[in-house]
């Protein structure tokens, strides 16, 4: 008598955390009609917890930008005094060390908001909710960014930690943010290993969910590269 197999089952969650740094393909073809609290929450949380716990190591870090900034805004204020500064470091240290996980859940939201809009650019197919989910589970690098960052912190000498660049994996960790052009040191600070990373996954997932072809997801991938760099440019440009 013939035996009828089990199907196969799927891979649960965590396996997809896993799986999703080797196999990234299979978990957005899995995951792109499931829910997207599992996959942010898991992000937004181990980045606050890892951060938190990491943070004292890290504060030379702020202390500098900070003290760049600071200069920066009294020099063209100079109603602005140095006590003013201090509340406002205050407020800005604590936002910074304990709202790090809603800010990864707001940029996560409009990540794959922007990704959205982009790929109907590229006709893609892509349901908003599954860019959503993609945006999610692109951003798993981040938390292996943030580990990184914090053994950093433990292990550099701390007058190296002058600026927000300084543990990050791109070119721009060995430059001089105080001397290096703004506009060069951001475009430096972009070739992040990390950000790179997030980026190649956001192209696959396009490329799974959106039913495009593989040269409309790598133009989708340089398209949102470069998108990610605007900020940091404009900021970079308005202090030179």
């Amino acid at each position: 008598m013939a035996t009828i197999s089990a199907p196969a089952k799927s891979p649960g969650f965590w396996e997809d955390v896993i799986d999703i740094f080797f196999q990234p393909t299979d978990v957005f073809r899995r995951r792109q009609d499931k829910s997207v609290w599992p996959p942010m929450l898991f992000v937004a949380i181990s980045i606050a917890v890892i951060f938190y716990a990491t943070f004292n190591t890290l504060e030379p870090l702020f202390d500098a930008e900070f003290a760049r900034n600071s200069a920066k805004v009294m020099a063209k204020n100079p109603q602005m005094t140095a006590e003013m500064m201090d509340k406002m470091r205050g407020m800005t240290t604590a936002s910074t060390k304990y709202g790090i996980g809603v800010v990864m859940l707001i940029t996560m939201f409009l990540l794959g908001s922007v990704a959205w809009l982009v790929g109907k650019l590229f006709g893609s197919k892509q349901a908003y909710h599954a860019a959503l989910v993609v945006a999610a589970w692109a951003y798993m690098p981040r938390v292996v960014g943030t580990v990184i960052n914090g053994v950093q912190g433990l292990m550099m000498d701390p007058a190296k930690l002058n600026g927000a660049l300084a543990v990050s994996l791109s070119p721009a960790r060995f430059m001089d943010p105080d001397t290096a052009n703004p506009i060069v040191y951001q475009l430096m600070g972009r070739l992040d290993l990390i950000t790179l990373w997030v980026t190649v996954l956001l192209g696959i997932g396009f490329y799974v969910t959106g039913k495009v072809s593989k040269e409309k997801a790598v133009a989708f991938a340089i398209v949102m590269f470069v998108l990610g760099a605007l900020p940091a440019l404009r900021q970079a440009y308005l202090a030179m």
